[in-house]
């Protein structure tokens, strides 16, 4: 049997490595940083009409696509149909997503952006006796399909312009699951389409490749409702008593994304030459 203890840990050794990423390149940052255009962007709110909802109809917005490859935690553990063969666990396997949005920067350092991201990740059980042995597992036993809509507050390291720029994120989303049944040890007849509302976090690197063409590496984190429980969720059929069914599970995306900005800072106007004959 699965130690939920250890299993904790391992959670939070997880977690602890993503803090450290985080602040590393906090720190790297500021040092390889290039100096800044002049910008008339506020870094403070001063007038929330003029400063905050003048730069909503602005040039300061921008479009982005992203993939990603994802990860999750185990949905249940259960018995295996004899009970003497031990337990086993439905998990996914890494999956993909993809996904778009539109992003405004309405301050140096704050902005917003909403996206919409389509995943999908392959099921499978496997063996959980603690020993090693795969004797209770079972490969693609269905595809778990997730669309998700997603809204951000953005907060940079930097002015928004830098050229290399750190960034972390705080939203909520609202997640829709969906089963491609692919045996008959999992099924979704009989349940509805399950939602989920939760928080998410993400950080990350932005740097410009060209002047209105970014690109972003980041780490989103999110936890959500569990689709395999509940009066109708999902259900597997494959074993006997549910031994551990999480009400929620997490959720971790690492995302390459390509920006597309559609304003660009004002720069000083030039001197005319004056020619002299």
């Amino acid at each position: 049997m699965g130690n939920p203890f250890l299993t904790g840990l391992e959670r939070m050794s997880k977690s602890r490595w993503l803090v450290v990423g985080l602040i590393c390149s906090l720190v790297v940052t500021p040092t390889i940083a290039k100096a800044q255009v002049a910008d008339s962007t506020k870094d403070q709110a001063k007038d929330f009409v003029r400063d905050v909802l003048r730069a909503l109809f602005g040039p300061n917005w921008n479009l982005f696509a992203h993939g990603a490859v994802t990860t999750s935690d185990r949905f249940l553990l259960q018995q295996a149909p004899n009970p003497s063969d031990g337990l086993r666990s439905l998990q996914s396997a890494t999956g993909w997503a993809v996904g778009g949005g539109a992003g405004v920067d309405i301050l140096l350092r704050t902005g917003f952006r909403a996206s919409y991201t389509y995943g999908s990740s392959k099921l499978n059980f496997r063996t959980d006796n603690g020993n090693g042995s795969k004797a209770l597992n079972i490969d693609n036993v269905g595809t778990l399909k997730s669309q998700t809509l997603a809204l951000e507050l953005m907060h940079y390291m930097l002015p928004w312009r830098a050229t290399i720029n750190t960034y972390g994120t705080l939203g909520i989303q609202g997640t829709w699951w969906l089963l491609d049944e692919k045996s008959p040890f999992v099924t979704g007849i009989g349940a509805a389409t399950p939602f989920s509302l939760s928080p998410l976090f993400s950080f990350g690197v932005q740097f410009k490749a060209y002047e209105k063409l970014s690109g972003r590496l980041e780490a989103t984190l999110s936890g959500g409702h569990n689709p395999f429980t509940g009066n109708r969720s999902f259900r597997s059929l494959a074993g006997g008593a549910v031994i551990d069914e999480p009400t929620s599970v997490n959720r971790t995306d690492f995302r390459l994304a390509a920006v597309y900005h559609f304003g660009g800072p004002k720069k000083p106007s030039a001197t005319p030459t004056v020619t002299h004959e």
